[in-house]
C-alpha cells in the first residue's frame, strides 16, 4: 500500500533535502492510525460469538445479553461525532490516545465482570473508546497531508483508512469464535482474563 510521496521541500531547501527526510507518510505513522480505526468495527461484531457463553457464564437469559451488542452501537452514535469535535478543540492525538486507554479500561472492567451490568458498563467504554480512533486517524492523515505540502492525502493512506473504519467488521466473526473456543468467553473483553 503506497505510503505517500516524500514531503515538499520548504522554499529554499534542496529537493533532495526533502527526500532524506522520508515518507510523508512512513508505516509507523498509519499503521497505529489504521489498527485503533479497525477496533470499532471489530468490536461491533465481536461479541456475537460470545452471547450464548455469557448468558450461560452469568446465569441469565440469552435475551438480555443482545444489549451488550446495543450499548457499543448507541455508545459509537454518540461519540463519534463529538470525538471528531473535540480532536479540533483539544487535539487528534489527545483523543487518540484518551480512546485507546478507554478501550483499555473498557476491556479490563469487561474481563473481570461479575454480572451483566459491569459487562455492559465495559461495552460502553469500548463503545467509546474506540469510537475515537476513525475521525481522530482521519484529522491527522490530513494535517500530515498539509504539513507535507500535498493538495490531499494519497489514495493508498485514505483507502487503508476506509479498509481499517469499514471493511474489517468482518474479522469480528471468526476472531471471536476463535478467542471464545480457545481461551472463554472473557477472552473477547480482555484476553488476560480468560473464563472462569
Amino acid at each position: 500500500m503506497p505510503t505517500g510521496g516524500p514531503p515538499a521541500a520548504p522554499e529554499g531547501e534542496p529537493a533532495d533535502a526533502a527526500r532524506r527526510r522520508g515518507p510523508a507518510f512512513p508505516y509507523g505513522f498509519t499503521a497505529p492510525l489504521f489498527l485503533g480505526s479497525a477496533l470499532n468495527p471489530i468490536n461491533s461484531s465481536l461479541i456475537a460469538t460470545a452471547l450464548v457463553p455469557i448468558a450461560r457464564g452469568l446465569a441469565v437469559p440469552i435475551g438480555q445479553t443482545a444489549v451488550l451488542v446495543t450499548a457499543l452501537y448507541l455508545a459509537s452514535a454518540i461519540a463519534q461525532p463529538t470525538a471528531g469535535k473535540a480532536a479540533e478543540v483539544f487535539g487528534p492525538r489527545r483523543v487518540f490516545l484518551v480512546g485507546i486507554v478507554l478501550v483499555a479500561i473498557g476491556g479490563l472492567v469487561g474481563g473481570l465482570a461479575p454480572d451483566l451490568t459491569t459487562l455492559l458498563l465495559s461495552r460502553v467504554l469500548i463503545g467509546l473508546g474506540t469510537s475515537c480512533g476513525y475521525p481522530t486517524a482521519m484529522l491527522l492523515i490530513r494535517r500530515r497531508a498539509r504539513d507535507a505540502g500535498l493538495d490531499q492525502p494519497p489514495g493508498g493512506v485514505l483507502g487503508g483508512l476506509q479498509i481499517a473504519g469499514i471493511a474489517t467488521s468482518s474479522l469480528g466473526l471468526p476472531l471471536g469464535g476463535v478467542l471464545v473456543g480457545a481461551l472463554g468467553w472473557r477472552s473477547v473483553f480482555s484476553s488476560i482474563c480468560p473464563s472462569r
